[in-house]
């Protein structure tokens, strides 16, 4: 007898399709963009499952990773959500006014550094990554920001969060100007 419930409350899905991409087996999105539960059982605007132990994990993960928090997992002992999350609680917000003073506060990252050119006419965007000796150690081909930095991350060829959001950034750009064939400078605004 299944332990726990998943359900997805399709009114509050905006078709992210996160889930989907965690648990292709599980989650579908639909012809109207809004996930479903293959299997599943409608109830109003909510489809629910039975699952066991074995679809916990990703069932879970799906859930964590809902923008909309559409998606709740149901311990059926008990009555209560297993996702640990509170969404709807209200804290204490700090406000962060953001600042950045790169003369005083840029630090080079230990790993290395990138070089980033778009190539239009092939579709893709070339990152050259240069050690800390400054030494060419590899080349990323990549059609999207996303594809690179999550290939720059899986690698371990960056150490600094910062770093990071800078590649993301920049590669964003790069993206952006590959497909408008604008000019791009990395380091500068896009001038569109």
């Amino acid at each position: 007898m299944p332990e726990y419930e998943v359900r997805v409350d399709r009114k509050k899905c905006i078709g992210a399709g996160f889930c989907e991409k965690l648990a292709p087996q599980l989650f579908k999105l639909d012809e109207n963009n809004r996930s479903t539960i293959k299997g599943g059982s409608s109830k109003g605007n909510v489809i629910s499952l039975p699952i066991g132990p074995a679809q916990l994990k990703e069932c879970v993960e799906a859930a964590k990773v809902c923008p909309s928090y559409a998606i709740e997992v149901i311990d059926k002992r008990t009555g209560k959500s297993v996702l640990g999350i509170d969404p709807d609680k209200e804290i204490p917000v700090k406000k962060i006014k953001a600042h950045y003073e790169s003369r005083k506060e840029w630090v080079m990252d230990t790993l290395g550094f990138f070089t980033i050119k778009p190539f239009p006419d092939e579709g893709i965007i070339r990152v050259r990554y240069y050690n800390a000796k400054h030494q060419l150690a590899a080349e990323i081909d990549g059609k999207t920001a996303e594809e690179i930095y999550n290939t720059i991350c899986r690698e371990k060829l960056v150490s600094s969060l910062s770093h990071a959001a800078y590649l993301g950034s920049e590669l964003q750009k790069a993206e952006i100007a590959m497909k408008k064939r604008l000019p791009y400078v990395q380091d500068d605004p896009l001038k569109m």
